[in-house]
């Protein structure tokens, strides 16, 4: 094996049960969050002090402890916001993970020595968006989990930054930090860590009229990774993270102990590396959702990454139903596990909700028992266990008595007329040395050495461990018992505080308070468009009062790439290549980018850090669009300074929030089937496409008309990038801001964006002709826009957050 260094093991803590449940089985380090400002509202969370606690119960163990404050912040926030980090920073936190670039603006502005680490919320997909976010700062950066092991090894052999991923738990199915789903259909927005989960929800797909599947079709499996570990290693991977901050303290434990076993065991003896059955079953019990997958490290997505019989925990298969009895509500089981009193089963009826019991009888595997239960139960029905009590109880100990110690080395002295005195000290440079009374000469049975070194030794439930204990003593003295238990407290003690002194740090706040926006209010604004192919560029471009268009980046731009720029110019309108959504280091998109920076392109709209990075210095305009998620005034400030011209505000915010970070280089978007969620699980693809592991399917280019629709009949159109494979998940209805145009023009905002996605040209024409007309003059309303005004309304539309915002 060539040399590598052992990766950090990242667990998760929801809790103080959990932090010492992944503590106690060896992890290198913990994340949490605290009650408030973390991407996990509704797990329990750690209160001021509980974080201190934590802080310290890890570091005198030698594990780090990074808190999470991954959410986008709105400007009312961000003064408690980094009055908190201000906390975070004196206890002696290791690291922030973040994704707001304004409020990580805030943070090295006030305190320049903390250390960041970019959260997958940031989107990082290439090494470009890996080397940006280093350069600005973060150590560390988590990359999305979409990214396969040969494009990971591409960017840990050419950055300085370190590289995290998941290794184990649930899997979004939208590329983190691009799903408003939640957000839009109920309020509660991922990006703000109040995910509503609404992908675990059952779906049908539709073409056209015809039905095409349905279940949990949005709902993936969980990853597990240990079997590929080292191939995980050998990619340069610095930092192994188990998903889970949700979950309960035997999960953590468990995963930590199992992931913990085979990293040392591949560093320990590479050659004969073999995940055991046992351990497979374990992780399979805590926690699955029909089995597992290596999720993308392996795959570029498919039908078979997708749970969609159920979205939760399915347990492990321990047998089949034999016969059941309904007269006697009696089933009989031929068993494969083992069961004790305590599991928890369930059958999984073919019609009707599941039936389960718990156990009470012991029963050994490949036995024939009999439970009373009552359901829809047939013949061959399978049959899970959902809790496994010997498990949980055996992982409870884990962590209910102290096992993890750190390895320490002393010195006692025991010289006859002086104090007794004991020198303690670890291998970060920590040091005391405590005295007590005076050593005695011995009047009868004297102490002896090994009495001395046996009584030091007992280090109890501190978190110590005497690794090696120089005992100089003198002949035939005499020391009491409790003299040396309490020299040893004290020591103990001292060391502890020692070391601790050494994690905290000084007030070193430095910085301004976060701005607010004092920008005149602006009436008049600019109208931009996005079109999504030709035929809507050729409907737009000849409406007056178009300034700007950006033109998604396809091949078909690319094929006309000349024409397009001629056509927009000749109509006194700027044009703008709206770079990927997803952007992968592919080769055609390089190309393809270097052509448009040749170009007589007026500029780009950049989704990535990396691709703001690419095109800074070309010498064209730049927008930063609104899915980098710019929700407050310190992000504007931040993408301005990085070199945007325009800031597309993120559509989370609401007018009112609008008004307090916006300025005349501003952008909003004010019309538009949005996209709910960017993803690698195309449902086209793997239901209609036959797509398992490959990167493209069968469908692939086709052009009829797909729609997801919901339990409440909500439809969501799919509209997919197949030279990608990725797709895009629409809102059913679009936003439409005419019905209330002059609250939405009533701010600092420089220009108005209308995007164009599934639209006909025809559409498009009538649409940007309205919108136009009512930027021009607000009071100036034609009978045809009157027209569509009526129409949106019955034909249905929103309004977005423009009113109600996100929690």
């Amino acid at each position: 094996m060539p040399f590598r260094k052992k990766p950090e093991l990242l667990a998760p803590a929801g809790s103080m049960e959990s932090l010492k449940a992944a503590v106690q089985n060896g992890c290198d380090a913990v994340y949490l969050g605290g009650k408030l400002f973390s991407a996990r509202q509704y797990a329990g969370n750690f209160s001021l002090e509980e974080l201190e606690e934590a802080c310290d119960y890890c570091h005198l163990r030698g594990v780090k402890v990074y808190v999470t404050v991954n959410t986008v912040y709105k400007d009312k926030e961000l003064p408690e916001f980094i009055q908190f980090i201000g906390k975070l920073h004196r206890m002696g936190v290791d690291a922030l993970i973040m994704q707001d670039a304004g409020a990580a603006k805030l943070v090295r502005e006030h305190y320049p020595d903390f250390p960041l680490h970019a959260s997958t919320q940031m989107t990082s997909n290439s090494l470009a968006d890996v080397n940006y976010w280093y350069e600005q700062g973060f150590d560390k950066v988590v990359l999305s989990r979409e990214l396969t092991l040969p494009e990971i090894r591409h960017i840990t052999e050419q950055t300085g930054a370190e590289v995290e991923t998941f290794v184990h738990g649930a899997l979004c199915v939208c590329y983190s930090g691009q799903c408003i789903m939640s957000s839009m259909l109920g309020g509660r927005s991922g990006n703000r860590g109040r995910c509503a989960q609404t992908c675990r929800l059952p779906y049908t797909l539709y073409c056209g009229y015809d039905k095409v599947a349905e279940g949990h079709l949005l709902s993936p499996k969980d990853i597990a990774t240990v079997s590929i570990l080292p191939e995980l290693i050998e990619a340069g991977i610095a930092s192994l993270k188990i998903e889970g901050r949700m979950k309960n303290p035997e999960y953590v434990a468990g995963v930590t102990r199992i992931y913990r076993k085979y990293i040392d065991m591949y560093f320990e003896d590479p050659e004969h590396y073999e995940v055991s059955l046992d351990d497979m079953k374990e992780l399979t019990q805590l926690f699955n959702r029909g089995g597992f997958t290596e999720g993308y490290y392996t795959s570029r997505g498919g039908l078979d990454m997708m749970s969609v019989e159920r979205p939760k925990t399915w347990g492990l298969k321990v047998g089949i139903v034999d016969k059941y009895l309904p007269q006697h509500k009696k089933v009989v089981i031929r068993t494969r596990e083992p069961l004790v009193p305590g599991d928890g089963i369930e059958v999984w009826t073919s019609r009707g909700p599941h039936v389960g019991c718990q156990v009470t009888k012991h029963s050994k595997a490949g036995e024939v028992i009999t439970l009373t239960l009552e359901g829809d139960i047939e013949k061959n029905d399978v049959v899970y266990r959902t809790y496994g009590k010997a498990l949980n109880d055996a992982l409870q100990k884990t962590w209910e008595k102290e096992t993890r110690k750190l390895p320490i080395y002393g010195v006692l002295k025991a010289r006859k007329g002086e104090p007794l005195a004991l020198q303690l000290w670890d291998n970060m440079g920590s040091s005391v040395y405590v005295t007590g009374e005076v050593v005695q000469e011995a009047t009868n049975q004297p102490t002896a050495v090994e009495k001395l070194r046996q009584q030091i030794e007992k280090m109890g439930a501190t978190p110590f461990a005497l690794a090696d204990l120089d005992v100089q003593a003198d002949e035939n003295i005499y020391v009491g018992i409790s003299n040396l238990n309490q020299l040893r407290r004290d020591a103990a003690e001292a060391l502890e505080q020692a070391m601790l002194k050494k994690t905290k740090r000084k007030n070193t706040e430095r910085g301004e308070a976060p701005r607010q926006a004092r920008e005149p209010r602006l009436l008049k604004k600019k109208l931009h468009v996005l079109v999504s192919n030709l035929e809507q560029l050729d409907a737009a471009v000849k409406q007056k009062g178009v300034e700007r268009i950006y033109v998604e980046s396809t091949m078909e731009l690319e094929e006309h790439l000349a024409d397009v720029i001629a056509k927009c110019h000749r109509y006194d309108v700027a044009c703008y290549a709206a770079l990927p959504r997803v952007d992968r280091e592919r080769p055609e998109d390089e190309s393809r980018l270097q052509r448009f920076l040749e170009s007589d392109l007026d500029g780009f709209l950049v989704r990535s850090a990396g691709q703001l990075g690419a095109v800074k210095n070309s010498g064209k305009k730049i927008t930063a669009d609104y899915n980098l998620n710019v929700v407050n005034r310190e992000a504007v400030l931040f993408w301005q300074e990085q070199g945007a011209d325009n800031v597309c505000l993120s559509v989370e915010n609401n007018l009112q929030e609008i008004r307090a970070m916006a300025d005349s280089s501003c952008e909003m978007v004010v019309y538009g089937y949005l996209p709910l969620m960017t993803t690698q699980q195309c449902p086209i693809g793997n239901f209609a496409g036959e797509k398992h592991s490959g990167q493209y399917c069968k469908k692939r280019w086709n052009q009829d008309l797909y729609f997801l629709r919901d339990r409440k009949g909500e439809k969501f159109p799919l509209m997919t990038d197949c030279e990608r494979c990725v797709c895009s998940i629409l809102n059913g209805k679009p936003l439409f801001a005419l019905k209330f145009y002059d609250e939405v023009l009533d701010n600092a905002v420089g220009s108005v964006r209308l995007n164009f996605t599934k639209e006909g040209p025809a559409r498009v024409e009538r649409i940007v002709r309205a919108y136009a007309e009512m930027t021009k003059d607000t009071a100036h309303c034609s009978a045809e826009t009157r027209a569509l005004l009526q129409q949106m309304s019955e034909k249905g539309s929103t309004k977005g957050h423009f009113f109600r915002g996100v929690e």
